[in-house]
């Protein structure tokens, strides 16, 4: 069986901004995110953008212990689907289910580049 990595990444940023990339399927047409690791035995998948921004779908804040908490969430983007991932509020803000949110950078505790969702501000639900 033939296995190749995948071409892409689940993010990129260049001068349009920060957007995520998920993989669509060039046979079926289907989406997904992230993006496979591995295309086995000649599957074929495409890099494409998932969209500005999307909606909360839902959240919960993690409180562990003595460290500060974080909270992480679902979004569901125009594309159907929904995105695990941090939730990177101003401290005096509370997320709220429906919430219009985009992907920014965001660098993980061992330095890893990875993304985080902030709030769009000004637009409504």
């Amino acid at each position: 069986m033939d296995i190749n990595k995948y071409p892409g990444t689940h993010f990129q940023a260049d001068a349009t901004g920060f957007m995520l990339m998920g993989a669509r399927d060039s046979v079926s047409g289907e989406m997904r995110f992230p993006p496979p690791e591995f295309l086995h035995g000649g599957q074929a998948a495409e890099p494409s953008p998932m969209g500005a921004s999307g909606r909360l779908y839902t959240f919960t804040t993690v409180h562990p212990g003595k460290a500060p908490s974080y909270s992480l969430g679902m979004v569901d983007f125009e594309n159907g689907l929904r995105v695990f991932g941090r939730l990177v509020w101003p401290d005096d803000v509370t997320p709220v289910i429906g919430d219009v949110v985009r992907a920014v950078a965001f660098t993980l505790a061992d330095g890893t580049a990875d993304y985080a969702f902030e709030p769009v501000q000004g637009v409504s639900k």
